[in-house]
């Protein structure tokens, strides 16, 4: 009796050092007054779960001030033994007493490890239109609390001891981690399945050469690491393992031109997939993830059982969280099969707006075709270094308008400046587009 107790505790012991043994995984804690004399802290507990394939952690993060309590549920993605990215998406299982919205997004870069301390090193958004989304929301009494802790998830210094270790709840690790029951959207692209041993890929820049900085890693594997996008685009033939294969596509920087528009392209028997930071789910994200499995044919005497993929859920949807996107079919016969870049996303209160067009470089004979809706109402019009006019009249609710390069012009890409008036609002856009990616602008009309 006493040996098989001994035996028991020994068993526990073993396994309780091997979910140690990961540098990451545990309870971190911070605390800091938000200025001298203060007297409430902001306290943040960052819990991270045991990586999946030692790639992917799932965590929970919990913010205090003073009546606010934020509970949010995110994924790390390992970049190197001494970094993990840390996702766009901050899922909330609890606010109260007001939401921090899209501010979350502040929060993102890399974990850095140091001395066993980890620390925030962001990647600045100081080019967005969200930094007072949400202040005067809920009830005017807090601006003075959400104003000290957008400016925390902004630009304050984080650095977190681990306290303890302990396990995630199960609902948070599987909602996080496994497509088949996610509802939400952080980062990973639902599975592809290929047929084939060995993949190509290449990567480029999808709105135009600014600097933009990646890094691609396959399992684990750096293929390539803080590379700027050219003209040069970076060609890989990939050989895949058997079974899961992670391709983790870190944004570096954001560029000249904010946010990093990187965008991976794999073919896949035969078939062309795009993943993309220029895609509205992906913008100002550090990180996302292609999924791929590979099962190569083995001969057998016993029945042949087909893998068992997840199926796809379609995320709830969230104020903070974006949908996922879909790794969308590329190439160049028709317009259906082209990439689609979401380039803004704002709100009206009128229905009748204005498209002014014009080709602010060199007029070199760019030609588009613009769809409002699902309706072609321009083809075949001609981008010139002339302002010209279009009046459109929007529907209640989303509006999407889709811009369709016809042509390339003189000099690649179809370029054009876009200026939406409405009332006495005026919103100025850059389009960039080809014969393998439109532009989309969502328009939200609420009278």
């Amino acid at each position: 009796m006493k040996a098989t107790l001994i035996l028991c505790l020994l068993i526990g012991s073993l396994f309780s050092a091997q979910a140690q043994s990961d540098p990451w995984t545990g309870i971190w804690q911070f605390s800091r007054k938000p200025y001298a004399g203060a007297l409430k802290s902001i306290e943040m507990q960052l819990h991270i779960g045991k990586p999946e394939m030692g790639i992917l952690y799932p965590a929970v993060l919990t913010l205090k001030f003073g009546e606010f309590t934020g509970i949010y549920e995110l994924l790390l993605a390992r970049k190197n033994e001494y970094q993990l990215g840390i996702s766009r998406a901050k899922y909330p299982l609890k606010q109260s007493p007001y939401k921090l919205g899209i501010w979350m997004w502040y929060l993102n870069g890399t974990l850095d490890m140091n001395n066993k301390k980890i620390s925030v090193n962001r990647m600045y958004i100081d080019k967005s239109d969200f930094w007072m989304r949400g202040l005067y929301d809920d009830d005017e009494i807090y601006v003075h609390s959400k104003t000290f802790l957008r400016d925390f998830l902004y630009r304050d210094s984080i650095t977190l001891s681990k306290t303890g270790n302990g396990q995630l709840p199960d609902s948070s690790v599987k909602r996080i981690l496994d497509p088949g029951v996610k509802k939400v959207y952080f980062g990973i692209y639902d599975p592809i399945v290929s047929k084939q041993a060995s993949i190509p890929m290449k990567v480029e820049d999808d709105e135009r050469y600014d600097k933009d900085t990646v890094t691609l890693l396959h399992n684990g594997r750096a293929l390539f690491s803080k590379e700027q996008i050219t003209d040069r685009n970076r060609r890989m033939d990939i050989k895949l393992d058997s079974g899961r294969n992670l391709f983790i596509f870190f944004a570096d920087n954001y560029g000249n031109i904010q946010p990093n528009t990187g965008l991976l392209h794999a073919t896949i028997d035969g078939k062309e997939y795009g993943f993309g930071f220029a895609n509205r789910s992906n913008a100002y994200a550090t990180f996302l993830v292609a999924d791929i499995l590979y099962k190569p044919s083995q001969v057998s005497v016993a029945k042949a059982i087909p893998p068992v993929l997840p199926k796809t859920i379609e995320p709830a949807p969230a104020p903070v969280v974006a949908a996922p996107p879909v790794a969308k079919l590329t190439g160049k016969d028709t317009i259906t099969k082209r990439l689609t870049s979401s380039i803004a996303t704002f709100k009206v209160d009128t229905a009748d707006v204005v498209l002014e067009l014009r080709d602010k470089e060199i007029q070199d004979g760019d030609s588009i075709s613009l769809r409002l809706n699902g309706e072609w109402i321009l083809k075949g019009f001609a981008v010139k270094k002339a302002v010209q006019s279009v009046n459109i009249h929007l529907k209640r609710g989303e509006n999407r308008l889709l811009f369709v390069a016809d042509n390339l012009g003189s000099i690649p890409p179809n370029t054009a400046e876009l200026r939406i008036r409405y009332k006495r609002e005026t919103k100025v856009l850059s389009l960039s587009t080809d014969l393998a990616k439109n532009n989309e602008i969502i328009i939200d009309f609420v009278p």
